[in-house]
């Protein structure tokens, strides 16, 4: 019986011990995977504070729920090409009945969105922590909506390009994944545009 029971337990211990050899050569092979056997390719968002200005015919209120989101590939491993995406939010202006019955406009509503082309530059600060400075250019969509007092429509759609600035600081959660806070900026004088923000990118 203890014959028996030694011969069943040798192939019961070589198995275990050939799993365990697996699970270590796969722990050892993981934690030396280099850095660079990633793609380089990311994607990632942002959501905050929008302000414009300037884009109403008088002043309106310029503060908006806004966002952004992105998309870049590495060129080399602090330098990166990246698009993005980012929505203003809605602008909205309504004057009173005096001011409608005098001749002017009874609400005007602008909205604006930009596609940004540009590069990611990403500095090392301290441990887990990068800063990010981003230069481009801003192709800018503006959709203003007029109301008149008679509840006629009339629509006044622009596009502008202009230059394109952004700077944040990035904390890495984990190897793939960081938390941002960052500012965008696409200027055009006093029509200027900004998003102030937080959210997350991932990388591949």
């Amino acid at each position: 019986m203890k014959a028996s029971a030694h011969r069943l337990s040798l192939p019961l211990v070589s198995a275990a011990s050939a799993l365990l050899m697996m699970v270590g050569v796969s722990a050892h092979s993981q934690e030396l995977k280099p850095e660079g056997a990633q793609a380089g390719v990311y994607v990632g968002g942002t959501a905050g504070i929008g302000v414009t200005n300037g884009l109403c015919s008088a002043p309106c209120g310029n503060n908006t729920f806004a966002g952004k989101i992105f998309g870049g590939k590495r060129l080399t491993p602090g330098l990166a090409a990246e698009v993005g995406y980012i929505m203003f939010g809605e602008t909205e202006r309504v004057n009173d009945q005096a001011r409608v019955s005098a001749g002017a406009i009874a609400q005007e509503k602008v909205r604006s969105r930009a596609i940004t082309v540009g590069i990611n530059w990403e500095v090392d600060l301290i441990q887990d922590f990068t800063n990010q400075i981003r230069v481009g250019w801003a192709f800018t969509s503006q959709k203003k909506r007029l109301l008149s007092g008679t509840n006629v429509e009339s629509k006044d759609d622009r596009r502008l390009n202009s230059p394109y600035v952004g700077a944040g600081i990035a904390f890495r959660l984990t190897r793939d994944i960081k938390i941002l806070s960052s500012a965008d900026f696409v200027i055009h004088g006093h029509e200027s545009m900004y998003l102030f923000g937080v959210g997350a990118s991932a990388e591949f």
